[in-house]
């Protein structure tokens, strides 16, 4: 009887443990690729969009966290392509890429310094020059990436603490805000052997709208 009463608190007690070790992780600290902000204009002439991002560099899903660096990513469709497009936004400006397959011109830069509620952008290809004020879509009622990662973290504690010891994550993760008519969050968790549990979260309310494997 005793040796009965002995594995079960084992067994009751694992479990127990695992899940005050979670309670005591600050998983935040272990986001490897957080989109903060998103910026957009449109009309009928141009459509503009830029993503405003912390990433690891180099890029690399492999369930551990590298140092992290800011990232602007600026889009541009155009009504005609143009032989040169170049644009300047916050404090940094250059010329940008056409991708072909999309139709859309690119351009990545370490640091736009593009923060708040609006951004200016001006573009420039040949003698035309034009600018224009984006809007960033995320106000006050959608909440941050970090608040995103709590909801999954509440969402699913079991796969959080399984992935913990000793008060380490093992594993990464991904956040990015979305916008389709409204905002949202991908929040990817990624562990070591590179499986991905992935989650659509609604940026006002919290809730979780879908959630899908991944397999390394």
């Amino acid at each position: 009887m005793k040796k009965i009463l002995c594995a079960l608190l084992v067994i009751f007690t694992i479990p127990a443990f695992l899940s005050g070790c979670a309670k005591n992780t600050d998983y935040a600290s272990y986001i490897s690729e957080k989109r903060t902000d998103i910026y957009m204009y449109s009309d009928d002439s141009v459509s503009i969009k830029i993503y405003v991002s912390e990433k690891e560099n180099p890029y690399n899903s492999d369930g551990i966290k590298g140092a992290m660096t800011s990232l602007t990513e600026i889009f541009v469709a155009l009504p005609e392509n143009r032989e040169e497009v170049n644009v300047s936004v916050g404090n940094a400006n250059g010329e940008m890429n056409y991708r072909a397959v999309e139709n859309i011109y690119y351009l990545s830069l370490s640091n736009g310094g593009v923060s708040g509620d609006s951004a200016a952008v001006t573009l420039t290809y040949g003698e035309e020059s034009n600018s224009y004020t984006l809007l960033n879509v995320r106000d006050d009622s959608v909440m941050d990436c970090e608040s995103a990662v709590k909801c999954v973290t509440e969402h699913n504690p079991d796969l959080f603490a399984s992935l913990t010891e000793n008060k380490i994550f093992k594993g990464e993760i991904y956040v990015r805000l979305l916008y389709d008519e409204g905002c949202y969050y991908y929040v990817g968790v990624c562990d070591r052997e590179k499986n991905i549990n992935a989650y659509l979260v609604d940026g006002v309310r919290g809730k979780i709208i879908a959630n899908k494997k991944l397999n390394g």
